[in-house]
């Protein structure tokens, strides 16, 4: 982790992670998308935890399907208009929100974080992290 000391003697730093409302409901035709999305899910809470008393604040950003020329212009033309989903983002940045999902990702995240937020307490009360050194 060369970077995370860097990050940490700086005023203020960010690392954002972009995963997916997958990472609570996954999609059975995309198991390896969803898998990771999960996984990376995971890190990002792990990290947020260990870098709570630094200047690093740890975002993640849980899109739904979004409707963006990604793979190929039209190929992926469903999902929310790509304009409304990042003012709604930037908006959510603005107000300081380190967790943030939209549309169907946001309903999943609120429905699975009340009991997670409980259950990652309980496994990581006694954790306690020292700023990374520089």
């Amino acid at each position: 982790m060369l970077l995370i000391p860097h990050l940490a003697s700086k005023p203020f730093s960010a690392l954002w992670t972009v995963t997916s409302g997958l990472s609570f409901a996954p999609l059975a035709s995309v198991p390896i998308y969803s898998s990771t999305k999960a996984a990376l899910h995971s890190f990002t809470w792990s990290l947020r935890h260990q870098l709570a008393d630094t200047s690093v604040r740890v975002i993640e950003i849980l899109p739904p399907a979004v409707d963006t020329d990604l793979q190929a212009p039209g190929l992926h033309t469903f999902g929310v208009n790509v304009d409304v989903f990042a003012d709604s983002i930037l908006e959510r940045l603005s107000a300081g929100e380190t967790e943030i999902g939209y549309g169907m990702a946001e309903s999943s995240r609120v429905a699975f974080r009340s009991a997670f937020e409980i259950a990652f307490g309980n496994m990581n009360k006694n954790l306690h992290f020292s700023a990374p050194s520089t």
